[in-house]
């Protein structure tokens, strides 16, 4: 294995890992207290916003997704490629 491909490797596992567990928290924290909190923008143009999911819940529901569970099973796909790459 060359070293490029080793380091790519080790990066698959370090970032896959990171966004595995962020995902994780993310999805987690947004379940047990049915709420989601977003900012965005900078300045004088930052928006902050809560999306509840007992007023918004397909709102809801779409971030948890997209910043839950994708990050969560992404992160899985990338650690797992990265370990079975450093394995060989």
């Amino acid at each position: 294995m060359t070293l490029f491909r080793a380091g790519i490797a080790v990066a698959g596992v370090l970032i896959g890992t990171i966004a595995a567990f962020l995902g994780f928290v993310v999805k987690l924290s947004s379940l047990r207290t049915g709420s989601l909190s977003l900012s965005y923008g900078s300045g004088a143009t930052a928006v902050s916003e809560t999306i509840l999911q007992a007023s918004d819940p397909s709102r809801f529901w779409q971030l948890v997704i997209l910043m839950g569970v994708v990050p969560l099973v992404l992160g899985v796909i990338a650690a797992r490629w990265g370990y079975r790459s450093l394995k060989a």
